[in-house]
């Protein structure tokens, strides 16, 4: 089995930690808009916000199937997690503008956060990163093969 670069550890348990909160709050969201559908019934949006609700929830679920997936170095993985991470940098980037909205602490939450979405990019997309999960599907066919 291939060992595991630290990277792809703490870009896992990013995925899985921020899975359950996304899973959580969309389902409340999905819920109160439910909730709200019967007493607001001239409401206008009130499909995409829906819709909106159930991105979440799928959203929650592909982080958690890719922390799986980089967990276990398997191909998929990456790709799915860059893709994850710049869907949030553009929402940590928004967040990190300085509109006068936020105090300044949030700011710098958005600000590390963009920054830990640039980086788990780039360092996804390393030649020797990208060699670490060639290499566990070859190594995963061998095994298959062999055995």
């Amino acid at each position: 089995m291939e060992k595991r670069p630290l990277g792809v550890t703490v870009l896992a348990v990013a995925d899985l930690l921020v899975s359950p909160l996304l899973l959580v709050a969309g389902a409340k969201a999905l819920i109160s808009t439910i909730r709200d559908w019967g007493s607001a019934p001239q409401l206008p949006g009130r499909e995409l916000l829906l819709a909106l609700d159930a991105c979440v929830l799928v959203v929650g679920t592909v982080c958690a199937v890719a922390a799986a997936d980089l967990w276990r170095l398997k191909k998929r993985g990456r790709p799915v997690t860059i893709f994850l991470m710049c869907i949030f940098g553009v929402f940590a980037g928004v967040f990190a503008l300085p509109t006068g909205e936020f105090p300044r602490e949030e700011l710098w939450a958005g600000r590390a956060s963009f920054a830990f979405c640039v980086w788990a990019v780039v360092y996804l997309c390393l030649p020797g990163t990208r060699r670490k999960f060639e290499t566990a599907v070859a190594s995963e066919v061998k095994s298959t093969v062999a055995g």
